[in-house]
């Protein structure tokens, strides 16, 4: 409510558009090398006006061209020119750019003409080129057209903090809602590649998915190349291509009628990433320093606050306290049974159910000890009618979610990137889209023929098409996608594994959306028990299949609709499927009792084999269980928490952060006992940081910027002040939590074990085993976090020779078998530059002007316990490694160095590689000597063999340079061992401290 009051507060005070120079802007950091690109392409994102907006009252149009700029990016808006002349008589190159390397194949392969000849080179993102005979449609008069097919790999910019706001330890996180914004190329070599394959082109066509993340990345490629398109009025020649499938037929269809992007589209996921950039950083960062500082025994490396992850736990959280504060209660019904023709069938008591045991016993009683003839059911009534069961809708995302999840136990996450695969493999049409309606232009007579030749439902289709495929009734065509359809046939066996199953639900779905509706029979008899009066009435239903329609290819119990909130089947599904014998209205059927109360056997069959029983039974209230997955996704939907392609992530978030765990079978969402902690904690001091209403209001003005009804910057503007003064509530009443926390979690004085010696204060620091492994000092409060991937030993009485370091060593061994090697906390933690890159570090693959960012998050990524390091956790020029090397690793840029644990196994470690150098069994000792070999700089050692078992005759005591030592080389035995975990270089993701978005990849949405 706050935020739609402050937007709608805005129409009124705004009169005129904000001054471009007063509006923060997202820059974009341009590495060195692209420093030399025209004025244009330095524009900022947000240096142009939507069209129309929400705070203005009136439209405003692009800004005018500088004089030098040859390409500006305007608004969205349609093209201005189409000069159906360009290039008369000459040849063209148009440049097609996809979002990834297999589209980009399919473009290719939809395109190019059986006749023409195409080559392709590259590697990571190939280049397919070809002349075509067929025109190009914009420029139907060129005498030639080559075409140039690549691709991106998902997103060409991340948005990120600059440098000077990224360390967690100086920068104040409320300074962050303040901070600008910048965007970083994810990789150089995309940017270049881009330029590349643009420069002196004609035309450039975008082949990005047909959502908004996609519209995003097309203007990010534009940033990129359009200003080295020929000639003027370069923008007029940028047409995007919309589809919704990659086989042959769908690109030809979006090549004849390409269109323009949508800028729009694009300022809704600038605002959406800056939002969440600063919201979930800030948050992130102060309850990650602030708990993890206090406790030892959290369950998560960071404590992660997202605007739509953190929704997404409350709503599990929600669920937990309902099952929590329920108290079952006992109460009671009447059972009728009536003996019918030999079949005993149960009536349900129409006045339901009552808590006062009593009552029912008395109306018991009653028809007990009736007068002669004694209490009797009477047939009131028979109802036979026939009901439709319709056909499914046609399958959207969020319906293939749940579907996934209810029917195959598939997790959202799976689903969607299956889901992907198949698409990517042409299988099945995009699976991101909201529509559940067919549009008009969709063949489904050619789709349905499509399946025909399948062993499965082949017949099925086949009779399917002879009496008519119907129009998938109900539904909404957003206007984004079709429905998720097959989009070729896939032979039994064919796929494997998941990838076959969700084919085969999809596919399943498709065929029972446009086949006939099912027909029930369903029978209803009502009783009636004239001596209760109202309180004798009860029903009994039944039904029978009389026509199965699509039931016959799709079982719709499978993963039907929850129904209500609270799980509850509706009326119709509450019938059960058996026949019923007949029933005729005045009918009469005698009661008969046992003997004994305890007793439900009636004591007289009668010879008519037509009676009734009437007993009272006892059952409890039960509790509401966990949520499903299928129930939480169809709750974040109704809430406007994420988007159709990101509600799949943010489940993931919370599962990955230890908020919540699955229980199985029935894919159940538990909250952890750190998910019900920081929940709890959020209502206690805002319950708006967790409920989804605030969340759902900004989804809505990111619809607004999307439709052109809203301007971008004052959306995050009026987000961001709400934001901001939210978090400095939070910050101030912070303890409100902790108390939760400190019932929940052992602090950090209390955990743990005492480990090494601090060099500063001579304490023993506690080792903390985590996550993330640490060490802490409790005279100091402070925390050193240690590298993960391998096993911490101690190793007492060793310090660091560093000066002014002192503090004293760890072993830490990876590997297997394992390689051990010495560690310093301090030094670990506390990086010096001249000794080298930091391990796993490629110095080459930052490019010019990054090596300071790309250095900064690692030490970031160390500090939130990310790092997973396979490797010797030093450079090699630090002083504790140099003292113990002897040669350089002939098989990686690494050294070798004496194993710390020194005998009776002498060996030497590579602290790159996996190998291992095990020296004679025979040899006694082995000393690092200060001296040097004068060529190599390497340390040399001097090696005592066992009494009268030295391989070198006539030596038991041997000094070697053993890089040059062609003895010692012959003498060892080389092992190469197995890292079995590959360190991951990971994105920087919204968990660890680098501080930026949520992850690699397109980003769609995750860990909002």
């Amino acid at each position: 409510e706050q935020f739609q009051k402050s937007s709608q507060q805005q129409q009124h005070d705004v009169k005129a558009p904000p001054s471009t120079k007063d509006k923060p802007k997202p820059n974009i950091e341009k590495k060195p090398k692209e420093k030399k690109k025209d004025a244009t392409h330095k524009k900022k994102t947000s240096a142009t006006t939507p069209t129309t907006s929400s705070s203005t009252s009136s439209s405003s149009s692009a800004p005018p061209k500088a004089p030098n700029a040859p390409a500006i990016i305007p608004p969205s808006q349609p093209q201005i020119t189409n000069d159906l002349t360009y290039a008369s008589g000459r040849p063209i190159t148009v440049v097609h750019v996809a979002e990834k390397p297999s589209i980009g194949n399919a473009i290719a392969h939809g395109l190019c003409s059986s006749g023409s000849t195409s080559q392709s080179y590259g590697k990571s993102l190939p280049i397919h080129e070809f002349t075509s005979s067929q025109s190009f449609p914009k420029a139907p008069r060129a005498s030639c057209v080559t075409h140039k097919v690549t691709s991106v790999a998902g997103h060409v910019f991340n948005v990120d903090f600059p440098t000077e706001f990224q360390s967690w330890d100086t920068v104040d996180p409320a300074e962050l809602f303040a901070a600008p914004v910048v965007k970083k190329p994810c990789k150089g070599s995309v940017v270049k590649h881009l330029q590349g394959v643009a420069k002196g082109a004609d035309f450039l066509v975008l082949w990005m998915d047909c959502d908004r993340e996609g519209e995003n990345i097309n203007f990010e490629v534009l940033e990129c190349c359009l200003h080295l398109l020929r000639g003027d009025d370069k923008y007029d020649r940028v047409y995007r291509a919309h589809f919704s499938a990659i086989n042959p037929s769908d690109i030809q269809k979006a090549y004849a009628a390409l269109g323009k992007p949508d800028r729009n589209q694009s300022y809704s996921v600038d605002a959406r990433q800056e939002l969440d950039l600063k919201v979930g950083v800030a948050f992130s960062r102060f309850q990650t320093r602030y708990f993890q500082g206090r406790y030892g025994d959290l369950d998560s490396a960071v404590l992660s606050y997202g605007p739509c992850q953190t929704p997404t736990l409350g709503f599990c959280v929600a669920r937990h306290l309902e099952m929590e504060t329920f108290r079952p209660e006992p109460y009671w019904t009447l059972d009728l049974g009536i003996m019918n023709c030999g079949t005993m069938v149960r009536a349900t008591w129409d006045f339901g159910r009552s808590f006062n045991k009593n009552k029912v016993d008395a109306l018991l009683a009653k028809c007990r000890e009736a007068d002669p003839p004694g209490a009797f059911v009477e047939v009131a009534g028979v109802t036979t009618k026939d009901k439709k069961q319709g056909r499914p809708v046609p399958l959207n995302t969020v319906a293939l979610l749940k579907a996934c999840s209810k029917a195959l136990g598939i997790g959202p996450h799976a689903a969607l990137s299956v889901a992907e695969r198949l698409y990517l493999s042409g299988y099945l049409s995009y699976p991101r889209t909201e529509s559940t309606r067919y549009p008009a232009s969709f063949d489904i007579g050619g789709t349905l023929r499509d399946q025909m030749q399948d062993r499965r439902w082949g017949g099925y289709v086949g009779e399917l098409l002879r009496g008519g495929a119907n129009v998938a009734k109900g539904g909404v065509d957003m206007g984004d996608h079709p429905p998720i359809t097959p989009c070729r046939h896939a032979r039994a066996g064919e796929l494997s594994g998941d990838m076959a199953r969700v084919y085969d639900l999809v596919t399943r779905h498709f065929i029972a959306s446009v086949s006939q509706d099912a027909m029930w029979r369903s029978t209803t008899v009502n009783l009636s028990i004239d001596l209760l009066g109202e309180k004798g009435k009860f029903t009994i239903r039944g039904k029978q299949l009389v026509t199965p329609g699509f039931l016959a290819i799709m079982m719709h119990k499978q993963y039907g609709d929850e129904g209500d909130d609270n799980g509850q089947l509706r009326d119709d599904e509450e019938e059960e499927e058996k026949d019923l014998p007949e029933f005729k209205q005045g009918d009469k059927y005698g009661m008969f009792f046992s003997a004994s109360k305890k007793s439900d056997k009636v004591s007289i069959t009668p010879a008519s084999g037509k009676y009734c029983t009437l007993t009272t039974k006892e059952k409890m209230t039960t509790p509401p269980t966990y949520l499903t997955e299928s129930e939480l996704i169809s709750r974040m939907e109704k809430h406007g928490i994420g988007t159709d392609a990101s509600i799949s992530t943010h489940i993931e978030n919370v599962l990955k952060r230890n908020y919540v765990e699955l229980l199985m079978p029935g894919r159940k969402l538990k909250p952890s006992r750190l998910g019900l902690v920081l929940a709890r904690g959020y209502h206690m001091i805002d319950d708006s940081l967790v409920l989804p209403q605030v969340r759902s209001d900004i989804e809505g003005q990111c619809n607004r910027i999307a439709k052109g009804l809203a301007d971008r910057d004052e959306v995050v503007k009026k987000a961001i002040e709400l934001f901001s003064s939210k978090f400095n509530y939070f910050v101030d009443n912070i303890n409100k939590m902790d108390v939760l926390f400190s019932s929940s979690f052992a602090k950090l004085q209390d955990v743990g074990k005492p480990f090494t010696r601090c060099g500063l204060t001579r304490r023993y620091l506690q080792f903390i085993t985590g996550p993330p492994p640490r060490l802490y000092n409790k005279t100091t409060e402070t925390v050193y976090p240690l590298p993960i991937g391998g096993e911490i030993k101690q190793w007492t009485g060793r310090h660091c020779p560093l000066e002014g370091c002192n503090f004293e060593l760890c072993l830490y061994s990876v590997g297997a078998p394992p390689r051990t090697f010495p560690l310093c906390p301090n030094c670990f933690n506390n990086p010096r530059p001249e000794f080298g890159p930091q391990p796993g570090e490629d110095p080459s693959s930052a490019s010019p002007g990054d090596e300071e960012d790309e250095a900064k998050e690692r030490s970031l990524r160390r500090m939130a316990g990310k790092n997973m390091v396979r490797e010797c956790p030093h450079p090699d020029k630090h002083p504790l490694i140099e003292e113990m090397t002897v040669s350089p690793d002939p098989e990686s840029d690494g050294v070798l160095m004496l194993d710390p644990h020194l005998g009776p196994k002498w060996r030497l470690v590579s602290t790159r590689e996996p190998t291992i150098v095990h020296l004679p069994k025979s040899v006694e000792k082995v000393t690092i000597l200060d001296k040097k070999d004068e060529i190599l700089g390497c340390r040399m050692m001097s090696i005592e063999f066992k009494d009268g078992q030295s391989p070198i005759e006539g030596k038991n005591k041997y000094v070697s340079c053993f890089a040059a030592d062609e003895v010692m080389q012959g003498l060892v035995r080389v092992h190469h061992g197995d890292e079995r975990l590959k360190a991951s270089s990971g994105g920087r993701g919204r968990g660890g401290r680098g501080g930026r978005g949520r992850g690699g990849g397109r980003g769609r949405g995750g860990g909002r």
